[in-house]
């Protein structure tokens, strides 16, 4: 039986037009967003990059657009998407600060903060990374685990999740031809539900689209329908203080 996903939360987005490599302009903004809502997603988090090396959004800038995405939505497609504040946080030494100092955004607000890391990354890195945050106020969201190497020995994952660290996945890796033994990897930590969060990481309409019915096809068949709910829905709207 298919799971039934309805008011579906996207907590990784990069559709705020012209401010990071995401939306080129606000007609790619809303085809984004209509794709999304087709497709049963019901709130967004929209996400732009911080990186600590070049100048970034401010919060009042990410407010302001998300307050005008939703207005935009609904004036030219007819369609009440709810679209929230937050940031796709690169690690570095005053992460905590800036997220402290309101310089970057947590999701939505709340406790969860999107965290991503270079890929080659060495595992104490990113596990120094994961306690700084355990011994914090806020929670790391790791943005697209599946991407770190260090994170895909068995060892290392489970160190990292002993430190209270939550993994979100990209939707597309379940769609995207990975090499097998990468494959198997993803659906055995699928299987022991260890992941928290799927997101669509859309940045564009091709390369890196929005979550579509296509796209939810395989979690609907290979997962459990609790844990589906848990991963689209009741996970993201509790951490946005929801529920």
């Amino acid at each position: 039986m298919q799971s039934e996903l309805t008011d579906i939360w996207d907590i990784h987005t990069h559709i705020l037009p012209g401010i990071d490599d995401g939306a080129k302009n606000w007609d790619m903004t809303l085809e984004m967003l209509k794709k999304s809502w087709d497709a049963g997603v019901r709130h967004i988090i929209a996400t732009p990059h911080y990186l600590p090396w070049q100048h970034n959004a401010s919060a009042k800038t990410i407010m302001a657009l998300c307050n005008e995405a939703m207005i935009r939505s609904q004036k030219e497609l007819g369609i009440h998407m709810e679209i929230l504040p937050g940031q796709e946080i690169y690690y570095h030494v005053d992460a905590l600060k800036d997220l402290s100092e309101g310089k970057a955004l947590s999701l939505a607000g709340g406790r969860n903060v999107l965290v991503e890391f270079a890929e080659d990354s060495p595992v104490s890195d990113i596990l120094m990374a994961a306690d700084s945050f355990r011994r914090s106020p806020f929670r790391m969201v790791t943005a697209h685990f599946e991407r770190y190497q260090a994170l895909w020995k068995r060892k290392n994952l489970d160190r990292f999740l002993e430190t209270g660290a939550i993994l979100q996945s990209n939707i597309g890796e379940m769609r995207r031809s990975l090499f097998d033994s990468g494959r198997r990897r993803l659906q055995k930590i699928y299987a022991a539900q260890e992941i928290s969060h799927v997101a669509s990481d859309m940045h564009n309409l091709t390369s890196r689209p929005p979550i579509s019915e296509e796209s939810l096809q395989w979690f609907r068949k290979h997962l459990p329908q609790d844990y589906c709910k848990e991963l689209f829905c009741s996970n993201a709207c509790a951490a946005a203080g929801k529920i």
